[in-house]
């Protein structure tokens, strides 16, 4: 007999646990900076809750499409020219903490670098799944990815490493998905490290940050400050956490404690067994969103599905790593839990286009 694959529950229920434990986690990392800053400790919650409504319209709208409007060419050339509007128009605001990475509009402050990578890989899957292309024609496959190329070069301009080594991941995923052959793959990587090594040395900022992570008793209160901290509230936790609401860290220590590294204050307050939930959670979105990969039935889908799951998970394991010291400091948001709207809204895209695809899952056959 036949049957068709429908809506993916699971994800769906591994999407709205992320989510609660990101409300939990935003009111409890942000109660008494908001009470102190504003006179309110639900401020930042109440903000996160209104990003949250505009997300979950996005992710409606994009569940509930009866055709996959994401994988037709105009839409994407669309979203992909808009990216690098956003990510070009940056440069025309003043710089936040260093980097030109926020545009503001209308008192509300949006990252483009966030939709540009959902916009870099719905590029990558239409010129990948096209079935008339030899993704081994090295010249026209280079031609071909510029729009990529220039998203990387104006992320990394800004500069913004995390999300550039992010989507060149990615990329390098989809290529080796889409066909691209291993020697190619091993050539690229060993091309690549001597040109990171050089970017690094011409940013002497990123490069006193690497020679921190390496040498971290000699930087324990400059460039490995937050770090250190953020270890302090993970080895403080232990197996059950100092109780929802208790952390110490988040009490003016640990900078960006409910954005980039709110992971270490879920370590601090409800111990490895909250970690181990919170990763569980994005290691089954893996398997879940691999699985509607495969049972998508048309290759652009499964390139699409495969590189935003991917990008999903390995940004939240880019933020975790940070957390527990594993990479240096990134900038880095935690899908659906860390505070921030443009971060909150990619990640409920993302999920959109993942379960409007399990929705137009292929037929399969099942035995009676």
């Amino acid at each position: 007999m036949v049957r068709r694959v429908g809506i993916d529950r699971m994800l769906m229920g591994v999407v709205s646990l992320l989510i609660l434990i990101g409300l939990i986690m935003a009111y409890s990392t942000t109660m008494i900076l908001a009470k102190e800053k504003y006179g309110d400790s639900f401020f930042f919650l109440k903000r996160q809750l209104l990003w949250l409504a505009v997300g979950l319209v996005v992710f409606a709208a994009v569940v509930m499409q009866r055709q996959a409007v994401y994988l037709r060419p105009a839409i994407v050339y669309a979203f992909a020219l808009l990216a690098v509007a956003g990510l070009v128009l940056v440069f025309f605001g003043g710089k936040i903490n260093g980097t030109y990475r926020w545009l503001h509009v209308g008192g509300l402050s949006i990252q483009p670098s966030e939709f540009a990578k959902i916009a870099a890989v719905m590029y990558l899957a239409l010129i990948l799944g096209r079935r008339n292309l030899d993704v081994n024609h090295l010249p026209r496959l280079m031609v071909i990815m510029a729009p990529f190329l220039i998203m990387e070069i104006l992320i990394l301009k800004e500069p913004d490493y995390g999300t550039f080594f992010l989507l060149a991941f990615i990329a390098v995923t989809m290529l080796f998905v889409a066909g691209l052959k291993i020697h190619y793959l091993i050539i690229g990587g060993i091309l690549f490290l001597p040109a990171v090594y050089m970017l690094l040395r011409l940013d002497p900022e990123r490069m006193q940050r690497v020679l921190a992570f390496l040498n971290p008793e000699q930087y324990l209160n400059t460039y490995n400050f937050q770090a250190v901290q953020s270890l302090y509230a993970v080895g403080s936790g232990g197996i059950f956490g100092q109780g929802l609401g208790s952390s110490t860290q988040k009490l003016f220590f640990l900078p960006y404690a409910y954005t980039d590294f709110i992971f270490a204050i879920i370590a601090e307050e409800v111990g490895l067994i909250g970690c181990l939930l919170v990763i569980g959670l994005f290691g089954l979105f893996l398997k879940r969103g691999l699985n509607i990969a495969r049972n998508s039935g048309h290759r652009q889908a499964y390139l699409l599905v495969t590189g935003l799951t991917f990008l999903l998970v390995a940004q939240a394991f880019i933020n975790i790593s940070v957390t527990i010291g594993i990479f240096p400091t990134k900038g880095m948001a935690l899908p659906f839990i860390s505070i921030g709207g443009s971060s909150l809204i990619s990640a409920m895209l993302i999920a959109g286009i993942i379960i409007n695809v399990s929705r137009h899952g292929k037929t399969v056959f099942a035995n009676d």
